[in-house]
């Protein structure tokens, strides 16, 4: 994600190969803890940013349609009757 490149004032830098967004090698020595903080942020704002991309259009699923006749009626969470005549007699 970072490469190393020098400019002409013989700076070094860490640039993004994404972006272009380029911090000094001398932060980075000054301050590393900060310099390795903003790295990581600058790396999840990334990765954040193509995790909730649109890489295309997307399409519902299509509706499949049932007769009525083939779907059972509504329960609504009451068990259904059971009739006690058709039950086996055991002894």
């Amino acid at each position: 994600m970072y490469t190393t490149t020098r400019n002409t004032a013989g700076g070094t830098l860490m640039t993004c190969k994404d972006c272009g967004h380029a911090i000094s090698m001398n932060k980075i020595c000054e301050k590393p803890i900060q310099a390795a903080t903003d790295i990581l942020k600058h790396m999840a704002a990334h990765n954040a940013s193509r995790a909730f991309a649109a890489v295309g259009r997307v399409t519902p699923p299509e509706k499949e349609a049932f007769p009525s006749t083939e779907l059972p009626p509504p329960t609504l969470g009451i068990p259904a009757p059971v009739d006690g005549s058709a039950l086996p007699l055991t002894h």
